[in-house]
């Protein structure tokens, strides 16, 4: 999971507003939103006050794999396991060896899938829709392949203008990143509207040719949220 979603999970999951760790940092809001969008990083130290003040370890927001370091999640349930009665503990030891015992004989049975955050909010093929940092979430289940590690979220589309490729109501997967190459197609923030479109050198492109293209213009504020790599 990218550095920016792993500060904006463990903000949410310690109940703080992107204000209220703004006055902790001594930061503006812009800069935590920057930071949860991608466009910019905190340097080390800053890590480390984050890490402080959302409970959370450099290892766990950085992703860093360390099968010897403790999220703070699992140091939660220790310390709940540790709070038990002997005989209580007894019952939750049979119940994850019960859990692993049953793991290991299905291991080879049950496929396996990612959880992928899903928006609820739809990228406009025609008229856009606006794209806030704390929109809803909800999560999809793909199969774990290649293409599908590389997913960062999902989007619904919404309208008829990049059609016969992306349909109105289809899913598409998005690989987070700041720019695109021309003639890919991609997720856009236009003036506050998000769209998606193909990449053109002057221009958003509609592959529906009843529908114009965003021609760019001085004056237009237009950011790139990721690029469409498939759909659903």
């Amino acid at each position: 999971m990218p550095l920016q979603q792993q500060i904006k999970k463990a903000r949410k999951r310690s109940k703080i507003t992107q204000g209220d760790l703004a006055k902790m940092l001594g930061k503006t809001k812009n800069v935590i939103s920057n930071w949860e969008r991608g466009d910019n990083k905190p340097d080390a130290d800053t890590i480390l006050s984050l890490c402080r003040l959302l409970d959370s370890n450099p290892n766990e927001l950085l992703d860093w794999q360390d099968e010897n370091t403790l999220t703070s999640f699992e140091r939660f349930h220790i310390e709940k396991y540790r709070s038990l009665s002997p005989w209580e503990q007894n019952i939750v030891d049979d119940l994850i060896n019960k859990f692993l015992d049953h793991a290991t004989v299905a291991e080879e049975e049950v496929p396996v899938y990612l959880t992928i955050p899903f928006f609820q909010v739809s990228p406009a093929a025609g008229a856009g829709n606006y794209l806030n940092d704390d929109m809803a979430t909800e999560t999809v289940q793909l199969p774990d392949t290649p293409e599908n590690r590389k997913v960062d979220f999902i989007l619904r589309v919404d309208g008829h203008s990049m059609e016969p490729n992306y349909m109105d109501g289809e899913l598409v997967k998005i690989v987070s990143q700041p720019s695109i190459g021309i003639g890919e197609v991609g997720i856009f923030i236009v003036d506050g509207n998000s769209f998606i479109k193909e990449y053109r050198a002057n221009s958003l492109h509609s592959l529906n040719p009843e529908y114009p293209d965003i021609m760019f213009t001085p004056e237009m504020d237009i950011r790139c949220v990721g690029k469409v790599i498939g759909t659903i």
